[in-house]
């Protein structure tokens, strides 16, 4: 009878323990999971209407950097090139073209500067830039014909300004002013900055325009038109056309990361489809290591007022630049005359630098961000045959213009938005261990009372019956040695 008691006792211990050990493993790993990746990426219940949310913004920029009539760039370099050769002039040139070629030359792409590298040996009288490059820039009444937005066809040119990028003179629609995106220490102070460059002088900068709806007759429209004059091939390379970005409204356009081509001569539909990610204010609680995202209070930019990963990306490319050996720029607020930089000399495994810069950067996505799909379409346009044919332009006009057309839209009337939150809270942990406590133990929220209860109020309440019993055991025996005396009868 000893022995059956005996290994009945072991065995429910190695029961016991085998399971103990178990609910601990469980649980430790529910914590882990908690503890490193406590929050999840998932759809939203509810479709969004596009209508709540901003139109994008979109900045168009030129191939083409000057007017012909301005600047002949690749005639005036061509001269330049020849007097220097011929006279071997490399400190000194009169000529006031000098000024503004190397003013266009900051906005060349790379081949040029690997062949003209000798323009950066030309001295000259160096004049503001951003002054420069407006003067000389293609007349906006030309290169933005018509522009219209929604199904009532208002004119779109009083929210069509100025852009400043590393592509030169651009057209930006529907952007935050720069007073709300940019610092105020940060800015340049020897120009007049976008927010004052709209088209029509003394305007009143509108607030960005929300969705109206989605396909083309409630979108935006532009008619594009260029000189073919002014088509310059040395600066830029073989491609013309436009550069075209699509982007927040409290983005400002870096245009070199990543940008659409729009060909001349084309009919271009760009439909969108807007990939929106919120997150819920449960998930403000725990690091931005734990989230990957940024809140706008918690990543300062020294440049921005407005965090997100494109501008993360654009001030930290500035910060950088040096270090790669590439082009240093700053369009609005580097206190500098030339705007772009050349780096003499390249850095060994530039690769490396730029992997350890990424890095240091840290620029994750912000928490609340809108991007953009696209879906783009276009067909060669013959607009001034068009025009022709219906008496609209005179025959000496038919080649003097190349028209290209863009209409940018939303694709659908609603999308499905993301929500970032939090995959355990408090509730969700303890009901996880709370079930695998029940599992392997058998334990619940009564029998954690019960353990309490015995262990707490069971002794007291114990001790207190057992000093109750005392006493009234020694009342008895009191009782009992008293006298007891009788009445005779």
């Amino acid at each position: 009878m000893n022995e059956r008691l005996v290994n009945g006792l072991f065995w429910w211990l190695v029961v016991f323990l085998l399971s103990l050990l178990g609910c601990g493993v469980m649980i430790h790993k529910t914590y882990e999971k908690w503890n490193q990746a406590p929050i999840i990426v998932t759809f939203s219940e509810k479709p969004t209407p596009v209508w709540d949310i901003h139109f994008p913004a979109v900045t168009i920029c030129p191939e083409t950097k000057v007017a012909a009539s301005s600047l002949n760039f690749t005639a005036e370099i061509n001269v330049l090139a020849d007097d220097i050769h011929y006279s071997n002039e490399t400190s000194e040139r009169k000529s006031s073209s000098v000024e503004r070629i190397k003013a266009v030359a900051q906005l060349c792409n790379i081949m040029f500067h690997s062949n003209y590298g000798w323009l950066n040996q030309v001295k000259c009288s160096e004049d503001n830039i951003v002054d420069m490059l407006k003067r000389l820039a293609l007349p906006w009444r030309t290169t933005v014909a018509l522009c219209y937005y929604g199904t009532d066809f208002t004119e779109c040119e009083n929210q069509l300004k100025v852009t400043l990028t590393e592509e030169g003179i651009c057209y930006t629609f529907n952007m935050l002013p720069d007073s709300k995106i940019f610092r105020k220490s940060a800015m340049h102070t020897d120009y007049i900055y976008t927010r004052n460059w709209y088209i029509f002088p003394g305007f009143q900068p509108p607030a960005p325009s929300y969705a109206r709806d989605a396909g083309l007759h409630a979108g935006l429209t532009l008619y594009l038109a260029q000189k073919n004059e002014d088509t310059d091939y040395l600066c830029t390379g073989y491609s013309q056309g436009y550069k075209l970005k699509i982007h927040g409204i409290d983005e400002y356009p870096h245009m070199a990361k990543r940008n659409l081509r729009l060909p001349l001569g084309h009919e271009i539909s760009i439909a969108l489809k807007p990939q929106m990610i919120v997150t819920s204010p449960s998930a403000a609680d725990y690091s931005w290591e734990k989230r990957q995202c940024f809140f706008n209070n918690e990543r300062y930019l020294r440049f921005f007022k407005i965090y997100n990963q494109e501008n993360c990306d654009l001030e930290c490319f500035e910060s950088n630049g040096t270090k790669v050996g590439t082009l240093s720029m700053w369009h609005c607020m580097y206190r500098a005359k030339w705007f772009l930089r050349p780096i003499p000399g390249l850095k060994r495994q530039p690769h490396r630098v730029i992997l350890e810069m990424v890095k240091n950067c840290n620029c994750l996505p912000a928490c609340s961000s809108v991007s953009y799909d696209v879906e783009m379409v276009q067909t060669s346009l013959d607009m001034e045959k068009f025009r022709l044919a219906n008496y609209e332009l005179p025959r000496d006009h038919l080649d003097k213009f190349t028209i290209t057309t863009l209409a940018i839209y939303f694709k659908e009337s609603y999308f499905v938005s993301s929500k970032r939150s939090e995959l355990y809270g408090w509730v969700d942990f303890l009901a996880n261990c709370g079930g695998l406590l029940g599992l392997f133990m058998g334990v619940s929220i009564l029998s954690l009372l019960e353990i309490c209860y015995f262990i707490t109020i069971r002794p007291f309440s114990v001790r207190s019956g057992i000093v109750s019993a005392e006493k009234r055991k020694s009342n008895e025996v009191q009782n009992a040695m008293l006298p007891v005396i009788c009445k005779p009868e």
